[in-house]
């Protein structure tokens, strides 16, 4: 039986999430932030994953990344997708109006992932899951799923990277890779005004696991990239 097949039926009861959603008045609308940065990539190539889990979604872009990977290498595996569709704090801002697409208050981002996913033609990697990180990783470890390869871009302030870092690393594979966005090196600016970009995020990352066994910590360009022990 196909790995995401299994998840439905471990998740879903078997419904499928996708079935008679009407997505071809929706356009396509990949707008994301280092959404195909090498890091996503590599992880598929080198792992070779079943399973991989991301934590804070958007629109889908970063997704769509590694499931095209997935697609490219011919692997029987699936990506649950975690996120509430609400938005976070930071994107409570005129800036991001448009982008969250309200409705009678409430954010239209699910049906514009769900309709990305299908524009891209890779429904058959995706498994959408929308509930908020600590609940999904409540249900996902109840129910025996566990990832080989984690990418979190969730929370930005440094108790919520801290609890899914505290939820999720125990739950990565041995010999699993997670991918941490939004993680800038110290002195690391941004604007005219040179404020540091995401501080909590790398302060969360760094004590974590620097208290924590790893293979391998890299970062760039506004991701990291963490090896799980085997």
């Amino acid at each position: 039986m196909p790995i995401r097949r299994e998840i439905l039926d471990t998740l879903f009861f078997g419904r499928e999430p996708f079935a008679g959603f009407a997505f071809q008045d929706i356009p396509r609308d990949l707008q994301g932030w280092h959404s195909a940065h090498p890091y996503l990539t590599r992880a598929i190539e080198e792992v070779r994953p079943r399973v991989v889990v991301e934590v804070g979604v958007w629109k889908g872009a970063s997704v769509v990344t590694m499931a095209k990977a997935m697609q490219r290498l011919g692997l029987d595996g699936a990506i649950i997708a975690i996120d509430t569709w609400l938005g976070s704090a930071e994107h409570y801002k005129e800036k991001f109006i448009a982008d969250m697409d309200f409705e009678f208050g409430r954010p239209r981002l699910y049906r514009k992932f769900l309709a990305n996913i299908c524009h891209e033609g890779l429904t058959d990697f995706v498994v959408p899951l929308p509930l908020d990180s600590i609940n999904a990783y409540e249900l996902l470890k109840m129910r025996g799923v566990r990832p080989d390869v984690l990418h979190i871009d969730a929370g930005h302030d440094y108790a919520s990277v801290m609890a899914d870092l505290k939820a999720w690393w125990p739950q990565l594979t041995p010999g699993g890779v997670l991918i941490g966005d939004d993680y800038f090196k110290a002195g690391f600016v941004q604007g005219l005004i040179g404020k540091e970009k995401w501080p909590e995020v790398r302060q969360a990352f760094d004590e974590f696991f620097a208290a924590t066994p790893h293979t391998v910590f890299e970062s760039g360009d506004g991701k990291c990239y963490v090896g799980k022990p085997r």
